[in-house]
C-alpha cells in the first residue's frame, strides 16, 4: 500500500461481523455475492478514497449519517451501498472506515429499510 506522509493512502476498513453477517442475511444471492466480493477487495486493498461518497448528514427520510461515506456497489453506481463510519486508529491514529451496513441504497418495498436507515439504526439504537 502507498504512503503518503507516512499514512496509508488507501485507508483499512474494518467489518463488524455480527452486523455484516446480519446484513448478508436480508440480502439477495446476487446480493451476498456483491458484498462478500467487496469484503475480500477491500480488506485485501483498502478503500479507495476516490470512490467514496459523503452520506448526507440529515437525510429527507431522518436518518443521521453525520460521519459517514458510502461506496456504491458494484462501482460506479450500482444498487447497492455499503456505509461506513469514518474513524482513527487510536494507536496508530490512521484513517479507518468502519463498517455499519450493506444493502439497497433506495429499495423498491416499502417494508425493506435501506442501507442508511440500518446504519443510522446502529449508530443510534433505539431511535
Amino acid at each position: 500500500m502507498p504512503a503518503s506522509r507516512g499514512r496509508p493512502t488507501r485507508p483499512r476498513a474494518h467489518f463488524d461481523e455480527l452486523a455484516f453477517a446480519e446484513d448478508l442475511s436480508h440480502a439477495t444471492a446476487a446480493g451476498r455475492r456483491v458484498a462478500l466480493d467487496a469484503r475480500r477487495r477491500l480488506e485485501r486493498d483498502g478503500i479507495d478514497i476516490g470512490q467514496l461518497k459523503r452520506c448526507d448528514p440529515l437525510g429527507r427520510d431522518g436518518t443521521r449519517l453525520e460521519r459517514s461515506v458510502k461506496l456504491y456497489l458494484p462501482n460506479p453506481a450500482g444498487a447497492w451501498r455499503m456505509v461506513f463510519e469514518i474513524t482513527r486508529d487510536p494507536t496508530s491514529n490512521d484513517l479507518v472506515l468502519a463498517y455499519l451496513a450493506f444493502g439497497l441504497g433506495h429499495p423498491d418495498k416499502p417494508w425493506q429499510p435501506s442501507a442508511y436507515q440500518v446504519a443510522h439504526q446502529r449508530l443510534h439504537p433505539g431511535e
